[in-house]
């Protein structure tokens, strides 16, 4: 049977590890999570570990990671465009009390089609109008609904521009799931919710973002599409997978749309 002096011998060259530094620049999410968390793995209770990011997601994921896992973010700094984090082990992988659930609602938004993206936005208002927390997280044709005119000229290159513009522009661009028709499905749409008092889409996105809505951007779609923070509306934040998953865990509802 150990004793106490083991213990205590055992606890104290856990504390006394070199610190381990993992370098992640240059992945995208989830590359960092991932290295972060298998470094975790292999560490001893109360090691720290310095990881060094490229991906600017990586700042929101950080707090993220730490708030769900449990093991305490010590530092979180950024220079010349590298990002370090350091974290103290404080518990195993998947060891972590899981958060209690809060009356709140994150909705994934993948799609640019117009008809979809009035059902994220109508059941995410519905939802603030009851009180509860609402998170929208953007990824991929999904930015396509934050979208905005850069206040100043962008310098991308021709492969950069092709990519971008696989994106609708703004909201106005939008097409229709089915029956799109070249657009002339969309305008009709549009004009029979005219019709029936059905506030436009780009009043509901506002409206939504007034009420207290937090919008994500996730970062690796961003990066994939071109799309550069200056294309996106005010109050945007820029996540990744990481910080989806710290809503979403704490969520009473999530959906993908």
């Amino acid at each position: 049977m150990p004793h106490l002096e083991d213990f205590q011998r055992g606890t104290e060259q856990q504390n006394n590890a070199e610190p381990l530094l993992v370098d992640a620049k240059g992945s995208q999410c989830p590359g960092p999570i991932m290295t972060l968390a298998n470094a975790v793995k292999e560490a001893a209770m109360g090691q720290t570990i310095t990881i060094e990011v490229t991906d600017q997601g990586f700042k929101q994921d950080a707090v993220s990671w730490s708030a769900v896992t449990g093991n305490t973010l010590e530092s979180l700094t950024e220079k010349d465009g590298v990002i370090t984090a350091s974290f103290t082990k404080k518990v195993e992988m998947g060891q972590a009390t899981l958060p209690p659930k809060e009356d709140s609602m994150t909705l994934i938004v993948f799609s640019e089609e117009l008809d979809k993206a009035f059902a994220a936005f109508n059941i995410g208002l519905g939802a603030l109008a009851m009180g509860m927390k609402v998170q929208f997280f953007f990824t991929f044709w999904g930015l396509s609904l934050i979208r905005k005119k850069p206040d100043k000229e962008l310098h991308k290159s021709i492969k950069e521009e092709m990519l971008s513009k696989i994106l609708p522009a703004n909201d106005e661009e939008l097409p229709l799931s089915r029956q799109n028709m070249m657009g002339l499905g969309a305008k009709m749409m549009k004009q029979v919710m005219k019709e029936k008092n059905v506030p436009p889409l780009d009043f509901m996105i506002h409206l939504a973002k007034y009420n207290g809505a937090k919008f994500i951007a996730c970062n690796m779609s961003m990066s994939v599409m071109n799309i550069t923070p200056d294309e996106l509306m005010d109050g945007v934040e820029i996540g990744g997978v990481a910080n989806m998953l710290e809503y979403a865990r704490k969520s009473s509802l999530s959906y993908f749309i």
